[in-house]
């Protein structure tokens, strides 16, 4: 965050800390709110498990990557009694959308990153473990977002929970859908479609549908 940033985010840095965290956590202003950030929290909860919090260990709109459009709006919307759980640090890049459904939990474990424009819906679950890296336009779903009936009026499509696992890299476009688990210590190649846990840890995982490609010993950015 360079100066000029973070003096014009003062305002919605203060009204978001106080608002929405208990006031030992908000003292410390550990969330910091881009100002151009769009925030609707109507009856849900922001949860911070870390303790102890620090000044601005969750930072939310400020990266920027060139292919993000600086008209671009960063969007945070948890509904009534969802729950947007921080587990440490986070950063989520500007243009990022997260919504978390009426009694949906999204839970981001440590060292959580989007560089930019990414997008996650949580009607259900979805648990990411720590060290996860996302690049941009990326897409993480656990619901159709729409319902589908067979022919005797049952629910085909229910929302199934995600859950990702430690220290995996997800390249930009890719999309992971209901159901899916990926296990610790994976790399996802960009444009792969994400679907099931037939995957394996210390892999490269790749394709439309994807699968494990290759195995690997470690990553860094």
């Amino acid at each position: 965050m360079n100066i000029v940033q973070v003096l014009i985010s003062i305002p919605n840095t203060v009204y978001f800390n106080f608002r929405y965290l208990p006031i030992k956590q908000a003292v410390r202003l550990p969330v910091w709110i881009a100002y151009n950030v769009k925030i609707k929290i109507e009856g849900g909860k922001i949860l911070l498990n870390e303790y102890p919090v620090k000044l601005a260990m969750i930072r939310i709109g400020f990266h920027r990557v060139p292919v993000c459009g600086s008209r671009e709006q960063t969007l945070l919307n948890v509904a009534n009694n969802g729950k947007l759980v921080f587990k440490g640090t986070a950063h989520i890049g500007h243009g990022s959308k997260i919504y978390v459904a009426e009694d949906a939990q999204l839970i981001l474990g440590d060292n959580f990153a989007i560089s930019a424009s990414s997008q996650i819906n949580c009607y259900k679950k979805i648990v990411f473990g720590r060290d996860i890296q996302f690049s941009w336009d990326c897409l993480v779903m656990d619901s159709d977002t729409h319902s589908i009936y067979d022919e005797n009026g049952t629910l085909t499509n229910e929302a199934r929970e995600i859950i990702l696992g430690d220290k995996i890299w997800i390249g930009c476009r890719s999309t992971i859908l209901k159901g899916s688990v990926i296990p610790d210590n994976c790399v996802i190649g960009a444009c792969s479609l994400i679907s099931g846990k037939q995957f394996e840890a210390n892999s490269i995982i790749v394709g439309i549908p994807a699968k494990s490609v290759k195995r690997i010993k470690n990553w860094k950015l």
